[in-house]
């Protein structure tokens, strides 16, 4: 049986297999990006991931 896209997109491992963060991990760096102290402009590394 082949999964539903939707729940492909709910696993982040599937978007990391395509060299990509899942929506949830970018949030999470916005997120710190606005509490903390850190440069405003994102980095290539914020969204796509080496692994």
């Amino acid at each position: 049986m082949r999964p539903r896209l939707s729940d492909l997109h709910e696993e982040p491992r599937e978007w990391h297999r395509r060299g990509l963060r899942h929506p949830d991990e970018i949030a999470s760096l916005v997120h710190t990006r606005l509490l903390e102290n850190v440069p405003a402009d994102p980095t290539y590394r914020d969204f796509f991931s080496t692994e």
